[in-house]
């Protein structure tokens, strides 16, 4: 009787037989950016937890106030270039990626504001005020 292989194995395999094939150059490239990949989709999935100390919701939010700065530079040089409209379609892959990562840190940031906002009894904008939090992908930066 003939078995059946589970697709994903197929998959799998056929991706790994594929890296196998990669030039040393070219599998250091791949896992350079396999590992951003990984890197950002577990920033994406990471929640607040509603239990957290005060301290580690701010944390948390303080960490979803901003891009890391190589990325922050990146989205404001390209939103620059897209206000003008010469963004390659790379670029404006890559523009589109930073801004689906900014919408989702601005949902996570609210969600822990909501958390603060329920304990503390007091706006939002007060709290941010306290603890002096700002958006800083709004305003344009002095380095553009």
């Amino acid at each position: 009787m003939a078995t059946i292989e589970n697709p994903t194995e197929l998959k799998v395999e056929h991706l790994l037989h594929s890296v196998k094939q990669l030039s040393p150059v070219e599998l250091d490239e791949f896992t350079r950016k396999f590992m951003e990949w990984q890197q950002r989709e577990a920033a994406i999935s990471e929640e607040v937890d509603p239990d957290a100390t005060d301290a580690e919701v701010v944390a948390f939010i303080r960490k979803n106030s901003q891009l890391p700065e190589k990325a922050y530079r990146r989205y404001w040089q390209l939103r620059l270039k897209r206000e003008n409209e010469t963004l390659s379609d790379d670029e404006q892959q890559t523009y589109e990626e930073l801004l689906r990562k900014l919408e989702i840190m601005n949902v996570k940031r609210l969600e822990a504001l909501a958390i603060l906002v329920q304990r503390w009894g007091k706006p939002v904008k007060e709290i941010m005020g306290e603890l002096g939090l700002f958006v800083s992908h709004f305003d344009k930066p002095e380095f553009s």
